[in-house]
């Protein structure tokens, strides 16, 4: 599934050239998708996707940071923001609550500082899509803080980590106020729909050419429908779209 490195060179070449036309398809609002389930947020433009990839089947992964934020040290900090879908392992309903607890694995907060719920569900009472937390813990000397939010939806769950020293939070605290304000769950509209796995592997090459096909045009709304592509294809489980996807978003950075 990888292209040549004579065209992936020609490509990054191409859209090097074109920086101001990603700038019009890369807004603030995000949507990240698996299967039948969607979560979209808004981030300022100073955070980017630094890592997207999907088995195709059970998880998917996105990661995404901001450049080094500095101390009043000069010392430089990453914060992190990580989304992680996942599918029951027994391929049953999971329990909203019985996954937030279980799924504290992925979180280090020792010390708990709140409670929070997002996303009220319509026509129901106290009934919330996300649960989430905020607290702290330590590494060597320095505090970390971090949110640890959890979804569900049938069989399968969703995990957000946001992660920064607290030393430079305040830098942040309003791109997370934002996110958390913005982040809401939805119905894929269209899902996928596979009889064999060899049918979406299919899929996912055919999106991956038709995006390099889109991309040698240089044309802003290719240049759109392409990255879209990328995105699917990724999702469908093509480590290359996952990496190509990332690279073009993120050119001009």
């Amino acid at each position: 599934m990888n292209p040549s490195l004579r065209t992936f060179g020609f490509i990054a070449i191409v859209l090097l050239m074109t920086t101001n036309l990603f700038a019009e398809t890369n807004p603030t609002r995000w949507s990240s998708c698996f299967q039948t389930n969607c979560i979209s947020f808004d981030l300022p433009s100073k955070w980017f996707l630094t890592e997207r990839r999907s088995n195709g089947i059970t998880t998917k992964f996105d990661h995404f940071k901001t450049l080094p934020l500095k101390e009043e040290s000069g010392r430089e900090i990453i914060p992190a923001l990580v989304i992680l879908f996942k599918e029951s392992e027994n391929k049953m309903p999971l329990h909203p609550i019985l996954f937030h607890a279980e799924s504290r694995r992925f979180s280090m907060i020792t010390n708990i500082r709140k409670n929070f719920t997002l996303q009220k569900i319509p026509n129901s009472e106290n009934v919330y899509k996300f649960l989430g937390m905020f607290g702290s813990f330590k590494d060597k000397e320095d505090t970390v803080v971090q949110h640890y939010i959890t979804a569900t939806e049938d069989q399968f769950g969703f995990t957000i980590l946001i992660t920064c020293y607290e030393s430079v939070y305040p830098q942040i605290e309003k791109d997370i106020a934002q996110f958390l304000d913005s982040l809401s769950w939805s119905t894929r509209l269209m899902p996928w729909k596979w009889q064999l796995l060899e049918e979406q592997i299919s899929k996912a090459k055919e999106l991956e050419l038709s995006a390099l096909d889109r991309l040698k045009t240089k044309k802003s709304e290719e240049i759109t429908m392409a990255l879209e592509e990328l995105s699917d294809s990724c999702e469908l489980g093509s480590a290359s779209a996952c990496e190509m996807f990332t690279l073009f978003m993120n050119l001009g950075r």
